[in-house]
């Protein structure tokens, strides 16, 4: 009779083992299938945070290539008018368009939103270390320091130097025109000079932190377009 008895309890612990391993892996694939479909949305956020990514990466190209072709004519406009003052040409109706112009700078304006939007759901979601650097570099170091550089000097020059000369010796009726008040005034001011030849090094220092910012931005949209191609 014990026999009988250490059979069955021998059987039934065995049955017992088998149900709770049986238990255990329902669990474990429970938890690898949870495992898979969580790195599988992930990596659904990932493609559309790159592709959003991208599309940022083009429209500041297409901005920081705007903003040079503008300075570029600046500059142009600035060494024409320096010339035209330092050898005292005469007076023509052109000049208050030109140094309309040679006022403007633009603004350095970056599109960094889905970025921000990576920042916020986590840096680690880019799962290529490299690719991560990279993207990390260009918007917490290229483009700051893009921004530092090109409108720094121009943001301290503007309130304390330019508007005070500018006041002195223009008056303005509309945006694109900037009409002398007194031509022979503004032959002899010797600090309007400087101060005009100064912003047009500026604008020829920020084509160049601009052009630059336009290859590493290339760089990055090269390493997304290989990530995006995988799929």
């Amino acid at each position: 009779m014990n026999l009988i008895n250490q059979g069955k309890t021998a059987r039934y612990f065995k049955y017992a083992i088998g149900e709770i391993l049986l238990v255990v892996i329902g669990i474990l694939i429970a938890l690898q299938i949870n495992t898979w479909n969580e790195e599988r949305k992930n990596h659904q956020r990932e493609i559309k945070l790159l592709t959003e990514l991208k599309t940022n990466l083009l429209i500041n190209i297409e901005n920081l290539e705007s903003d040079i072709e503008s300075q570029i004519k600046s500059a142009a406009i600035i060494d024409y008018l320096l010339e035209h003052l330092e050898n005292r040409k005469p007076y023509h109706d052109s000049l208050p368009s030109f140094f309309s112009a040679a006022d403007y700078a633009p603004d350095v304006v970056l599109s960094a939103s889905a970025f921000e939007t990576l920042k916020s759901t986590g840096l680690e979601l880019i799962q290529t270390d490299s690719l991560r650097s990279q993207i990390i570099n260009l918007f917490e170091i290229d483009y700051p320091t893009l921004m530092q550089e090109t409108r720094r000097l121009e943001d301290q020059l503007w309130p304390a130097v330019v508007v005070p000369l500018y006041q002195k010796h223009f008056r303005r009726s509309d945006q694109e025109h900037a009409y002398i008040n007194d031509y022979n005034a503004l032959l002899e001011d010797n600090e309007f000079k400087n101060m005009l030849s100064f912003r047009g090094s500026l604008r020829k220092s920020s084509t160049f932190h601009k052009r630059k910012a336009i290859e590493r931005t290339k760089s990055v949209l090269v390493l997304i377009d290989k990530e995006l191609a995988q799929e």
